[in-house]
């Protein structure tokens, strides 16, 4: 789970830092940090520079142009890829112990996988309204990437409602969903 570290990350980094005070400074595993920096850096929340084989990062705080956006869905789409991947190889979700809403350790893996880049779109869906109301970026474009992004999330939710059809899966992914985003409503 890299996303813990977001928001440590973002606020160490309003200077210039290097990857090794970021990961002190997080004190975390070192590889989810890394892998945190180097999505955000994706997402377009840092800028990263390189001074002699040392990468430093600073918050970015400008709209992302077109093909850093582009850039940035195709790494969510490889993520998705791998997560239908994941669903297909996954039989059931929910454990056969006769719990009410109880997930299998694979069910709830994938489920906790697919929250965070869940997040993440959120995430940035947040970024991209603020750009918007505040005319750092133009309207019909924001509204077109908040689009864009949330067909990418629908998307990955119709292919898990459709692969797990057993109703008790079915109320189990949507509570589990209901639960973990209603925190996030902006």
């Amino acid at each position: 789970m890299t996303l813990i570290h977001n928001d440590y990350i973002l606020f160490c980094t309003d200077q210039w830092c290097d990857i090794k005070k970021i990961i002190e400074k997080c004190g975390g595993i070192e590889s989810e940090v890394i892998e945190s920096v180097r999505r955000l850096t994706i997402m377009g929340f840092l800028e990263s520079r390189s001074l002699k084989k040392t990468f430093f990062y600073k918050q970015y705080e400008k709209p992302q142009s077109r093909e850093q956006f582009v850039s940035m869905v195709d790494d969510f789409v490889s993520y998705q890829k791998s997560e239908i991947e994941s669903i297909k190889t996954i039989p059931t979700i929910v454990s056969g112990d006769g719990s009410q809403f109880g997930f299998s350790k694979q069910g709830l893996e994938l489920l906790e996988h697919i929250q965070e880049e869940i997040d993440r779109i959120i995430m940035i869906i947040s970024r991209i309204d603020h750009q918007d109301k505040i005319r750092t970026l133009q309207h019909p474009i924001a509204r077109q990437r908040i689009k864009k992004l949330e067909n990418h999330v629908n998307r990955i939710m119709k292919i898990m409602l459709e692969s797990y059809k057993d109703v008790r899966s079915n109320v189990a992914l949507q509570e589990y969903f209901k639960t973990h985003t209603e925190k996030l409503n902006f």
